[in-house]
C-alpha cells in the first residue's frame, strides 16, 4: 500500500487537530478540591488549637487527620486513574511554575494575614485567617487549574521550534 505525501500530510493534520481538541476539552491539570481540602484541614487545626478545650483536642486532631488522609488517598487515586493526562513532554513548565508560585503565595499570605489579624487584636486570628484563606483558595484554585490546562493546550498547539 502506497500513500501519497498529500494523504500523509492530511492524516497528520487530522491527528494533530484531534490531539488539540482533546487537550482543550481535557479536565483541569489538578483537582481544585484538593487544595481547598488542605486549607479546611488547616482551618480546622487552627480552630481546635485556638478555641476548643484541651480535653477535646485529641478527638478533633484525630478526626481532622483521618479526613486529610482520606483526601490524600482520593487525590492519589484520582490522579492515577485520570483518563486524560497529557504526556510530560506536552505540559508547560511555566504552568507548574505558576502553580508553585500560587502555592507559596497562598501560604505566605495566610501567615501574614494571621500576624496582621493578631496585631489588630481580632479574637482567634489563626482561625479567622484559615477561614478567609479557605475561601480565597476555593475561588482561585479552579481558575488556576483551568489556566494551567489552557497553557498546556496552547503548548501542544504551538509547533516545535
Amino acid at each position: 500500500m502506497e500513500i501519497t505525501p498529500e494523504e500523509a500530510a492530511r492524516s497528520l493534520a487530522q491527528v494533530r487537530e484531534t490531539q488539540h481538541r482533546v487537550l482543550r476539552a481535557a479536565p483541569p491539570m489538578f483537582p481544585a478540591w484538593y487544595p481547598v481540602t488542605v486549607w479546611i484541614f488547616i482551618t480546622g487545626m487552627q480552630f481546635v488549637t485556638e478555641i476548643t478545650p484541651a480535653w477535646w483536642l485529641w478527638i478533633a486532631v484525630t478526626a481532622l487527620s483521618a479526613g486529610l488522609a482520606v483526601a490524600v488517598l482520593k487525590f492519589v487515586i484520582d490522579v492515577r486513574n485520570a483518563n486524560l493526562r497529557p504526556h510530560s513532554s506536552m505540559t508547560d513548565p511555566w504552568a507548574w511554575a505558576g502553580f508553585t508560585a500560587w502555592l507559596i503565595t497562598t501560604g505566605l499570605a495566610g501567615f501574614a494575614l494571621a500576624l496582621w489579624l493578631k496585631e489588630l487584636g481580632v479574637a482567634y486570628p489563626r482561625t479567622v485567617m484559615g477561614a478567609i484563606m479557605t475561601v480565597v483558595v476555593a475561588v482561585t484554585a479552579p481558575l488556576l487549574a483551568r489556566w494551567m490546562s489552557a497553557r498546556t493546550a496552547r503548548r501542544a498547539e504551538t509547533p516545535k521550534r
